[in-house]
């Protein structure tokens, strides 16, 4: 957005280049995320046999669900602001389309 003395003006194809760029972010994230659990998946149990191996053991399923669902929150709010760019570009790029009148033929 670049402002001027009537208020802003939005330039909708900065929207949506940034609103590509989120989405290859959440996408990013999405793979590490898969990354991450396969690490869970190859290394479990990785606490050891011993007293604080077993302890650590009885709390790790509920530290992972916690990671995941922060991590799933995050993609989700990181997918929520590409969606947002993505309509904003979509409305002002109708919206400055609308102002032009369409060239009649002469005949």
């Amino acid at each position: 957005m670049t402002a001027s003395g009537d208020g802003y003006y939005a330039e909708w194809a900065d929207l949506r280049r940034r609103s590509l760029q989120y989405g290859e972010e959440r996408d990013f994230l999405r793979e590490r995320r898969d990354e991450l659990w396969q690490v869970f998946l190859r290394e479990s149990p990785p606490l050891g046999n011993d007293q604080y191996g077993a302890e650590l053991e009885k709390r790790l399923p509920g530290v992972r669900d916690a990671l995941f669902a922060a991590f799933d929150a995050y993609i989700d709010e990181v997918g929520g602001v590409q969606e947002r760019l993505r309509v904003n570009a979509a409305t002002y790029e109708g919206a400055e389309g609308a102002g032009v009148i369409p060239s009649s033929r002469s005949v």
